[in-house]
């Protein structure tokens, strides 16, 4: 277990560390010369068999940025509060960021009672009653000691051991995350991050990431509690020895996180929360500090809701930040005002797709299905609303795909490709997409079939309802796709004689990676351009030639196979004109048509003097 100290400055928190443990947690040398903790210290022991760590954390008020990225969800919180002080602005202002993290459970500390008469320990006591009610501190053991005579030290140590004995083991299933806070390096071993981890396991010789920049790094060591491990899980202290970083590469508000799960986002949505004492209303677009784990941003605040928000007041805003953040649904960021001499509140991320539209009600309606920590009842909600994203959901709430598929088959969703949505929805889109083609077949008996843009205008977005009716009719053999038009499975396409004629001519002209021009064939052919050009125009319509410009026409596989080469090329990154060129050994001028091609059927996506495969490669044709 990890206990987190929070208090005041100067009301004892690193002399009860050091009292418990026997470690100094002030290991900086300014932090010996003024008394005073400036940075996280760490220290570690066992009590009645358990071992608990700490997290001794600056009390003073310039140094909350420090204080902040000592704490993480599973912590047990030791709000430390001198007897002869009472309580003081930083245990009230420390007790609120706990509450803002989301933390659960805690025991209070009421440090220097030697100091002090009877009658001034049952004040503090009434002062803490006060400064704790409504809190989760609420109820909780005030446990009055002395580090100087030992008085009450060993109530303390008893509490903690069997707050040890009474947690739950966390569940290992979620993607690692661990929030870094300090990055050294040790002789002969190399660079070493520590952190508290978040979510997930991770072992040694396991391939990580760093959030940051995306490098891949590997687990070489790992220590959990300050002792050797071969796996750190959620909620532990770890300091991970990491093979393939400089130490310059690793820094304090950088993530260590599985792979594939990585996805800054500079804007995200929370429900924010404004603390009862600050001085005056949010409004929209101010300026605020953002702090998430060990991380910071400046950022703005844009209100979801109109009006500004009351002291004590909730409502759902965008955070727009100047340094993108490695948030996930869940996770609590703390907000402080321009000047950081105040916390102004905090809350929850609720979403972190950003959406233009982020006042429209449809986007309303999906914030308000959000419940954090209920992600089966959330994922059934915004199902019914639109179909959700499998590979969307996962990384946005940092589960594992099994995880996602648990939670999909709880809710009664079917999943078609990369979506999740209702069985009724997809039943009642399939119905109208057989009916819309059964029709069509009727009335063109002799056409391939109907393009997804044809059938439906709606249905070309890889994500609507429509399309994906489609996409599960075709997997389910009901629908026959070939070249980009759908037809049912049991339909024939009768081509025309004439049409027949026209393709058996050029055929062997267009068998080629590069077939020539409509003007050349116009030549080799001994036929008029015009009557050419309106005979070659007949043939998409049966899937037999795919139009790719004005006067260039490919049969299908050909195209297919460079849609092939696209693909190769894009698993290694954007490409250039001339990358493809070489890749295919086809001309500038044809490459140059057939990419404008594929961007326009959004098979690729042009970026400057790259491209990017985007789409399916059936797109193509």
């Amino acid at each position: 277990m990890i206990v987190t100290l929070a208090g005041h400055v100067d009301h004892g928190k690193t002399s009860l560390v050091r009292a418990l443990t026997g470690v100094d947690t002030d290991r900086l040398a300014e932090e010996r010369r003024r008394g005073l903790t400036i940075d996280l210290g760490f220290a570690y022991t066992v009590f009645d068999g358990a071992r608990v760590g700490f997290v001794d954390v600056p009390g003073h008020h310039r140094f909350i940025h420090n204080m902040v990225a000592g704490v993480a969800g599973r912590q047990h919180t030791l709000l430390v509060v001198a007897a002869d002080d009472g309580v003081m602005p930083q245990s009230r202002e420390h007790l609120q960021i706990l509450t803002l993290l989301g933390l659960e459970s805690g025991v209070v500390a009421l440090t220097k009672i030697d100091r002090v008469a009877r009658d001034r320990i049952a004040a503090a006591r009434r002062e803490i009653g006060a400064l704790v009610a409504g809190s989760f501190l609420e109820g909780a053991p005030v446990i009055a000691l002395s580090c100087a005579t030992g008085a009450g030290l060993p109530d303390l140590r008893e509490h903690l051991a069997q707050a040890t004995r009474l947690r739950d083991a966390p569940a290992a299933e979620a993607p690692f995350r661990l929030a870094i806070d300090r990055a050294f390096t040790v002789r002969g071993s190399g660079v070493v991050a520590t952190g508290t981890v978040v979510a997930g396991s991770a072992r040694v010789d396991e391939r990580l990431l760093l959030a940051g920049s995306g490098k891949q790094v590997r687990v070489r060591g790992l220590h959990v509690q300050g002792v050797a491990a071969d796996a750190a899980a959620a909620g532990d202290r770890a300091a991970i020895n990491l093979a393939g970083a400089d130490v310059g590469e690793v820094r304090r508000g950088d993530w260590l996180i599985a792979p594939d799960t990585r996805g800054p986002a500079a804007r995200f949505a929370m429900r924010a929360q404004v603390l009862a004492d600050f001085p005056r209303p949010v409004r929209h677009n101010a300026p605020v500090h953002v702090y998430h784990a060990a991380s910071h941003s400046q950022a703005r605040v844009l209100l979801i809701d109109s009006g500004a928000v009351r002291p004590g007041g909730t409502a759902l805003a965008d955070l727009r930040c100047e340094t993108p953040l490695h948030v996930k649904i869940g996770d609590r960021v703390v907000l402080r005002d321009q000047d950081r001499q105040r916390t102004l509140g905090g809350g929850q991320v609720l979403d972190i797709a950003p959406d233009a539209r982020r006042r429209s009600p449809a986007r309303r309606a999906r914030l308000a299905a959000v419940r954090p920590a209920e992600p089966q009842a959330t994922l059934a909600a915004l199902a019914a609303q639109a179909p959700v994203s499998t590979s969307a959901f996962g990384q946005h709430w940092n589960l594992a795909a099994t995880q996602v598929a648990t939670l999909a088959t709880a809710a009664r969703l079917r999943t078609v490709g990369d979506h999740m949505l209702p069985p009724a929805v997809l039943e009642s889109a399939s119905d109208r997409m057989r009916q819309t083609l059964a029709e069509y077949h009727r009335r063109q008996p002799a056409s391939a079939g109907l393009t997804a843009a044809e059938i439906d205008p709606h249905a070309t977005a890889s994500g609507t309802i429509q399309q994906l009716a489609l996409q599960a009719l075709v997997d389910a053999g009901a629908v026959r796709l070939e070249n980009g038009r759908y037809a049912l499975a049991a339909h024939r396409a009768v081509v025309p004689d004439e049409v027949r004629q026209t393709f058996a001519e050029v055929r062997p002209l267009l068998d080629s990676n590069q077939p020539p021009s409509l003007g050349d064939m116009a030549k080799r052919l001994q036929r008029p351009f015009a009557a050419l050009d309106a005979a070659l125009r007949t043939l998409p319509a049966f899937s037999l030639a795919v139009r790719v410009s004005p006067t260039r026409y490919y049969l299908p596989e050909h195209l297919a196979a460079l849609a092939d080469a696209a693909t190769r090329l894009a698993a290694t990154g954007p490409f250039t004109v001339r990358q493809f060129r070489d890749a295919t050994g086809v001309g500038r001028n044809i490459v140059i048509e057939v990419l404008e091609h594929f961007d326009g059927k959004g098979f690729t996506r042009r970026h400057g003097d790259t491209r990017t495969v985007v789409g399916e490669k059936a797109l193509v044709a």
